[in-house]
């Protein structure tokens, strides 16, 4: 994996533009990269408080690079192909933060310092927004965005939802029209500010929609018990599981273990164990300590194609990927 210091980053995206789409409303550049470590395209698009970024990188090799501002930092990533990895350098609330293969996620940050890492090439787009204009947009009544306005609001770092979300045809096609917008001066002023708030709209009600609890109440011993079941999944994430053999551990019946968990870790058992495997068999690759046969028998797979089919699917590149 190559490392890269903060300097050698500004010396990677040192850019020479190569076209122009600008007009008096909307600056709109297409710019290009030459690196050993990263080539690179972006299409660069800035309206009064909103910066778009679609960014089409190959890597090589996998990079890790560093990265330091003193802006807040409020954005909207739709990771479109490919993987991306931001570790914060101070132990805040959202100090990992995963966006996997086809996913997206909405984030604040007040300030940034720390380190990116890609595994592979990659398709992305960025929506980055000024604090005023985000407090314009709503009226300066953060509150119907819960938890994210009100870190907004005081300058503290948040992350919506426990994790990333699958980007939506829907969001696709809103994509694209940003992107192959063919109205000029004023009018595409307009119209791709209005498809940034519709991409932020969608964005915001499918994180509300699968952060909906369901209807169960769960008491403290509940909760114990589901937490302990939960540490028996992190010890023993290769163990064969079946949805009896987990309720009996934790002492429940079938639907109380489902709804219980997901409203309690914000997500499927199955997705959880999914999850943890999938973590688990990375840190197991990047150690390069086991073969990926090995790797897939001791995350409960009876055969490797199956394995490096859920590998790729979670983290957009085959487990042998990562050793080149």
């Amino acid at each position: 994996m190559k490392e890269v210091s903060a300097q050698t980053f500004q010396e990677i995206f040192r850019a020479e533009k190569v076209q122009s789409l600008s007009d008096a409303y909307v600056s709109d550049e297409i710019m290009e990269f030459a690196h050993p470590f990263v080539t690179a395209k972006h299409r660069i698009i800035k309206i009064d408080g909103i910066s778009i970024i679609y960014r089409d990188w190959v890597v090589p090799d996998p990079i890790s690079l560093r990265t330091v501002h003193e802006q807040p930092f409020l954005k909207m990533q739709f990771e479109i192909e490919g993987h991306s990895a931001f570790t914060h350098k101070m132990p805040i609330s959202c100090r990992h933060i995963d966006i996997l293969h086809g996913k997206h996620t909405l984030l604040f940050l007040p300030e940034v310092d720390g380190t990116l890492f890609y595994p592979n090439s990659r398709k992305v787009l960025d929506i980055t927004f000024t604090v005023d204009f985000f407090k314009k947009l709503f009226g300066m009544d953060m509150s119907p965005l819960g938890s994210l306005g009100n870190a907004i609001e005081k300058s503290i770092p948040h992350l919506i939802g426990s994790e990333s979300r699958v980007i939506t045809a829907t969001m696709g096609k809103v994509i694209y029209d940003i992107l192959y917008c063919e109205f000029q001066g004023i009018f595409k002023k307009t119209y791709i500010e209005a498809k940034v708030i519709e991409l932020l709209n969608l964005q915001l009600a499918q994180f509300r929609k699968e952060s909906t609890p369901p209807n169960i109440k769960l008491r403290k011993e509940d909760r114990d018990r589901l937490h302990h079941l939960k540490d028996l999944i992190d010890t023993k994430p290769g163990a064969s599981y079946s949805l009896a053999q987990l309720a009996e551990v934790a002492g429940f019946n079938d639907f109380k273990l489902k709804k219980g968990f997901k409203e309690l870790f914000g997500q499927t058992v199955f997705g959880y164990i999914h999850d943890v495997r999938m973590k688990n068999a990375y840190s197991l690759l990047k150690r390069g300590d086991h073969t990926v046969t090995d790797i897939s028998y001791l995350m409960g797979y009876k055969y490797v194609h199956h394995f490096s089919k859920a590998f790729k699917k979670k983290f957009g590149f085959t487990p042998k990927d990562i050793g080149k």
